[in-house]
C-alpha cells in the first residue's frame, strides 16, 4: 500500500521540493528547477528567486533577466512567469493555443480581430527589432503612433496575445519595470520542441521538481492542462515518479526534506501556495482570507514556520533602511519570532540594506 504522509512531512517534502532557504543554487538555477514561477508583480517574483538562492541578491537576480537567462511571459493561466526561454517554448507549445481560445470572447468585447493582432505584431517588431528593448509605455506609444489605440484594456489583451503567439517576453530590467523584447532574438532557442508526449512528461515532472508531492489535480490547475494530458505525462515518466497515498505523486529522486531554516519570509503570489490546488497543508482553511483578503486574487506575502503559513508581513521604506512588521495569525511562541527575525536577517541581505524587524499583535 503507498505510504501516506502526514501533514508535517507533506510539508517538509514541499519546501524541499522548492528549494526555500536551500544553499547552493543560482537564481538561473532555482528558476530551471521550479520549471516556471509566477511572476505578475515583478518585485515579489525577485524575492521569490532570491529566497530560494539564499546568499545571492537582488541584483544577482536582476542580472539574470538582463542576461537573457530568466524571462517573463505568460506561458499559463494567461498569467505572467518567470522561466528559461526554452521552458517557455515548451510549455507554450502545450498551453498557448487552449488560452488563446479562453480569452477569444473578451478579444471580441474588446474589438480585437485578426487584422488588428496583425497589426499590433508588425508594429511591435518595427519597435523592437534589432535586439531594442522598451517597455510597456513606450511600446504603447509606438502603437498609437500608427493607429493602435491601447486604451481600455486593449494594450494589455493585445500584448498578452503577442506574448502567447511567443513574438515577445518582458527581458531585461529597466529602472521601472522590464524591457519587452522579440523572444526570438533576445534569447534564441538551444533546444529542439519535442512530441507532445514527451513536452507533457517534462511539464508534469517540471511541476513535481519543483513543488511535490502535489496531486494531478494539482498539476492541472498549475498548468490549466486537461487531467488526461496530466496523466498521459505522468504516464511517460513511468518509475521516474511515486504515488503515494492520497493521491499524492512525488519523483522518485526527490530531495530529502530537512536542513534548511525553519523560519521564512517568502512574497506575495509565492508559488508555496500558488503551486497547488489545495492548500490547506501550508495554509489552514482558518486563515485563507488573511492572505487572500476577500478572495481578490491578491496574495499577500507570508510569514511560514516549520512549513505553516502563520501570518503575513509589510515592508516599509525609511531614510535609514526597511522596516519589516510580521503581523501573526496567534501568537508565535519564541522559537518562532527568532526563526522569522533570522529570515528578515537573509532579506536584507538580498536588498543589500538595513532591515528592522518587528511583529505586531496578532490581527
Amino acid at each position: 500500500m503507498p505510504a501516506t504522509l502526514t501533514p508535517a512531512r507533506l510539508r517538509a517534502e514541499r519546501l524541499a521540493a522548492q528549494g526555500v532557504g536551500a544553499p547552493g543554487a543560482t537564481p538561473a538555477a532555482v528558476v530551471a528547477r521550479m520549471t516556471a514561477v509566477q511572476g505578475q508583480d515583478l518585485g515579489q517574483v525577485l524575492w521569490a528567486i532570491g529566497v530560494r538562492a539564499p546568499g545571492s541578491t537582488r541584483a544577482d537576480v536582476r542580472a539574470a533577466f538582463d542576461r537573457g537567462e530568466v524571462v517573463r511571459a505568460c506561458p499559463m493561466r494567461g498569467t505572467l512567469h518567470a522561466l528559461r526561454p526554452d521552458d517557455l517554448r515548451l510549455i507554450a507549445s502545450l498551453t498557448a493555443e487552449r488560452t488563446i481560445r479562453s480569452i477569444a470572447r473578451r478579444a471580441t468585447e474588446l474589438g480585437i480581430d485578426d487584422a488588428l493582432v496583425t497589426r499590433a505584431r508588425d508594429a511591435t517588431v518595427d519597435a523592437l527589432h534589432g535586439g531594442r528593448s522598451l517597455v510597456r509605455d513606450d511600446l504603447f506609444d509606438h502603437w498609437r503612433a500608427v493607429g493602435i489605440d491601447p486604451a481600455g484594456g486593449r494594450g494589455y489583451h493585445l500584448l498578452l496575445r503577442l506574448a502567447l503567439d511567443g513574438l515577445v517576453v518582458w527581458g531585461p530590467t529597466a529602472r521601472v519595470g522590464q524591457g519587452i523584447v522579440l523572444l526570438d532574438e533576445w534569447a534564441p532557442a538551444t533546444e529542439d520542441l519535442p512530441d507532445r508526449d514527451e513536452a507533457l512528461r517534462r511539464v508534469v515532472t517540471g511541476h513535481l521538481r519543483g513543488r511535490g508531492p502535489v496531486t494531478e489535480a494539482d498539476t492541472a490547475a498549475w498548468t490549466k492542462l486537461p487531467l488526461g494530458d496530466v496523466r498521459r505525462g505522468a504516464a511517460a515518466a513511468g518509475d521516474a515518479i511515486e504515488r503515494l497515498g492520497d493521491g499524492l505523486l512525488a519523483l522518485a529522486d526527490r530531495p530529502a526534506p530537512g536542513g534548511v531554516p525553519t523560519g521564512h519570509l517568502l512574497p506575495g503570489f509565492d508559488e508555496y501556495l500558488l503551486g497547488y490546488a489545495d492548500r490547506s497543508a501550508q495554509l489552514p482553511v482558518a486563515h485563507q482570507d488573511r492572505v487572500v483578503p476577500g478572495g481578490n486574487g491578491v496574495f499577500l506575502p507570508m510569514a511560514v514556520v516549520r512549513g505553516v503559513v502563520a501570518g503575513t508581513w509589510t515592508r516599509a521604506e525609511r531614510s535609514t533602511g526597511i522596516r519589516l512588521v510580521v503581523t501573526p495569525f496567534e501568537p508565535l511562541d519564541p522559537a518562532a519570532v527568532r526563526a522569522l527575525e533570522a529570515a528578515a536577517e537573509r532579506y536584507a541581505h538580498w536588498l543589500a540594506a538595513p532591515v528592522t524587524f518587528d511583529v505586531a499583535p496578532p490581527a
